[in-house]
């Protein structure tokens, strides 16, 4: 149920009308001892566990006085520290917060409301759970499923009205609720491939010893209905809605992720959110104008339709290839090159932070999705290779260094969570393919982040203030990165070569997924055939590169590089992109 449908006129009275009727003739310190009680929030009983805290004196007179006066406006970011946490062995959510001094509101409590990410902190409808108020404070209420995608804020009573004392926070451990708690997959090898689809199942995709795969998923293809009587539209109920879902195009994402799994390979998906007729609810309002020339488009976290739909999308394709009978999906990409707004993830603003807040949200929803069914899949966002070369003259892209900034400050404000990055570290131009004849600046102000100098982004996550949850420098995925074979193929392989050694020596990479197994004609008119093999099939002399680098063949395969790199070693040549 969303927090539109749980609005009352009569809630905050009843709740009144029961405080008083319990703090009639508590105006005198009385030491109260017993379990945790079941205290009555809404029509239903929700236990919190100690409105009153067992063993402690409680003095309403006192509480409700507090320590410190403040009005609604100081009280909106007061409380810190706040976390929420899923017990798996109790079934309950345990929420706990900090503030400085105990401040005076109508009466002794504090109160925890859950609202939609869209509302901004806006209560309304009745709280989840009460307790008598405390510097540290913690409650523990029963889980429900309509929480996953919730903020959960505190609250007091003041002049009557229920306001915010501090910012909301989400669900922190999505990853508790999850069935599949599989360990992510160690598939002994950085190599990937945008995988061709006319290739699959033939030896032309086996044989090359792919190790990551990734794949895209194009909503407005896996959406709607089919007439395909064999693989009939699929009905998905979610929150009393049914949404429907292309059989015949879930069907052939099923085959290939299971396809991938069994021959040993780390699968990701890319969601992307195109431009969608019958589904203009998951754009963002600001983001609607299909006259824009944009690839894709925002997603919607800014009103009640559009994220009840994204939360079924994502409940759905999560739910769907957690590792059960449709395969596994391990990592998840949210949208593409966000940091290009006008034309990957169109939203027009020229204000990087609002931008970053609206796309975060969006964000959250697929990682709580997602962490939920697979409790250690990976969850990304994709930027490009423009880190600092917006020198703001230009209003088409935003710098990635601003975005992720930008996105960190946005994601923290609700609590810290394991996100990372997809990178696409091409080199500049992405027509030449000796980049590493370039120079290229290794400091914070770079204003391009290629293979050569991959260190300007780790070192930048690598601040205290961007580390995960476990203290650590972020997952790092190189999903798209290819060197095009117009200026010789012997050239295209070292250059893969090359760039596979400095991503396998790099501690922070996951992968580095090239781009990709065929020639593109819409790419090769522009001077960029990537492909492993041209578009009618033929083999490039890449093939074997590729095919052999991760094995003990290797070397055979890869010795002609150090001639074309002018290097004396390969740790000569390593060094420099360090």
């Amino acid at each position: 149920m969303r927090a539109e449908e749980r609005k009352t006129d009569s809630g905050c009275n009843w709740i009144r009308q029961s405080l008083i009727a319990l703090l009639a003739g508590l105006f005198v310190p009385v030491l109260l001892c017993g379990c945790g009680e079941e205290v009555p929030v809404s029509s239903e009983r929700v236990e919190t566990e100690g409105a009153i805290v067992p063993g402690e004196e409680f003095d309403a007179e006192r509480l409700t006085r507090g320590d410190v006066e403040l009005s609604a406006a100081k009280l909106e970011d007061y409380a810190s520290s706040a976390a929420l946490y899923y017990e798996d062995s109790t079934e309950k959510l345990e929420y706990s917060v900090v503030m400085p001094q105990v401040p005076a509101s109508d009466d002794a409590y504090l109160y925890l409301f859950h609202t939609a990410c869209y509302e901004d902190g806006e209560l309304s409808g009745e709280p989840v759970a009460f307790q008598a108020k405390r510097r540290n404070w913690k409650i523990r209420f029963a889980y429900r499923e309509d929480y996953l995608f919730d903020l959960f804020v505190p609250a007091l009573l003041l002049d009557g009205e229920y306001v915010p004392v501090g910012n909301g926070v989400y669900l922190l451990n999505p990853e508790a609720l999850a069935e599949n708690q599989d360990a992510y997959p160690d598939v002994g090898s950085k190599k990937g491939l945008l995988l061709d689809p006319t290739m699959l199942k033939t030896p032309e995709l086996t044989d090359l010893g792919v190790k990551h795969a990734i794949y895209n998923i194009p909503l407005s293809h896996i959406m709607g209905e089919t007439t395909n009587e064999f693989l009939p539209t699929i009905e998905y109920e979610y929150e009393g809605t049914t949404y429907l879902f292309n059989g015949a195009a879930i069907n052939g994402y099923d085959e290939l992720f299971v396809y991938l799994n069994e021959r040993g390979m780390s699968t990701t998906a890319v969601v992307l959110n195109d431009w969608n007729e019958e589904h203009m609810e998951l754009i963002h309002p600001e983001a609607r104008e299909k006259d824009s020339k944009a690839y894709y488009y925002m997603f919607n976290a800014a009103d009640a339709e559009g994220v009840k739909t994204m939360e079924a999308v994502a409940s759905f394709l999560a739910g769907r290839y957690d590792g059960g009978e449709h395969g596994i999906v391990h990592s998840w990409v949210i949208a593409n090159e966000i940091n290009q707004n006008k034309i990957w993830n169109y939203l027009d603003t020229a204000d990087v932070d609002y931008y970053a807040q609206e796309f975060e949200r969006g964000m959250r929803i697929f990682y709580q999705a997602i962490k939920s069914e697979y409790a250690n899949a990976r969850v990304y966002f994709s930027i490009d290779h423009d880190w600092n070369s917006n020198k703001m003259a230009s209003t088409k892209y935003f710098n990635a260094r601003d975005l992720v900034r930008a996105f960190n400050d946005a994601a923290l404000l609700h609590g810290n969570y394991d996100w990372g990055i997809a990178i696409h570290p091409y080199p500049q131009p992405m027509t030449r393919v000796n980049y590493w004849s370039q120079h290229y600046d290794k400091t914070p102000d770079a204003e391009i982040v290629s293979i050569m100098n991959l260190g300007v982004l780790t070192d930048f996550l690598g601040q205290e203030e961007y580390l995960d949850t476990k203290g650590e420098v972020r997952s790092i995925t190189i999903t798209e990165l290819g060197f095009s074979s117009k200026s010789g193929e012997k050239l295209q392989a070292a250059a893969f070569a090359y760039c596979y050694y400095i991503t396998e020596a790099n501690p922070y990479i996951d992968a580095f997924i090239m781009n990709r197994q065929t020639d593109a004609p819409e790419e090769v008119k522009q001077g960029l055939a990537f492909g492993i093999y041209e578009y009618d099939h033929s083999e490039k002399y890449i093939k074997d590169v590729f095919r052999y680098i991760d094995t003990d063949q290797a070397e055979e395969h890869t010795e002609f590089m150090l001639n074309i790199l002018e290097a004396e070693s390969l740790e000569e040549a390593l060094s420099w992109a360090q």
